[in-house]
């Protein structure tokens, strides 16, 4: 199972597009679309349908912070998970599984992330999540978001527009 993490690690910092300055992503964000390259972890009360609402960047002490809401019959359950740096803007952490998680794309409006899942059983998810600072969709970072989903191997009818479905609160 190592082996596989370390596997997914590299295939990860090798999916970077370029250096992000962390200290200017912490804050607010909303889920706007989550791409998948396993639908059926995006849909309904699964565990990727998540509606992040902040997102806080520690760089000196190397960690993330990542709060949101998840659907477990019909109900919003608020969730928080911390991740700890492993390389350069990669996280490693618990969710439904062993977690890489590292922001890939970002604009002053908008950010995409892409987090690789190894789930209990030996299963790897990627998923791409498009957020944004509220929740208007800018159509150029939406743009990229395809592009990066298409890079990442993930067909574009897997991606789910999360607005639809976020009746959660506004803060947690």
């Amino acid at each position: 199972m190592k082996i596989l993490l370390l596997i997914l690690v590299i295939g990860l910092i090798c999916a970077d597009q370029s250096p992000i300055d962390l200290s200017q992503l912490s804050g607010e964000w909303r889920t706007l679309y989550i791409a998948s390259s396993d639908p059926v972890k995006t849909h309904g009360n699964a565990p990727f349908l998540v509606f992040k609402r902040e997102i806080y960047f520690n760089t000196e002490n190397g960690k993330v912070v990542l709060k949101y809401y998840v659907m477990e019959n019909g109900q919003c359950v608020p969730v928080t998970v911390t991740g700890t740096r492993i390389q350069g803007n990669v996280f490693a952490g618990a969710y439904a599984g062993a977690n890489l998680y590292e922001p890939i794309y970002a604009s002053e409006t908008s950010m995409v992330t892409y987090n690789i899942n190894l789930d209990e059983n030996n299963e790897v998810t990627k998923v791409l999540d498009f957020l944004g600072r509220g929740p208007q969709v800018n159509e150029v970072d939406f743009e990229k978001f395809k592009e990066l989903t298409q890079e990442m191997n993930i067909p574009e009818e897997n991606i789910v527009n999360v607005i639809n479905y976020d009746n959660c609160p506004e803060n947690l």
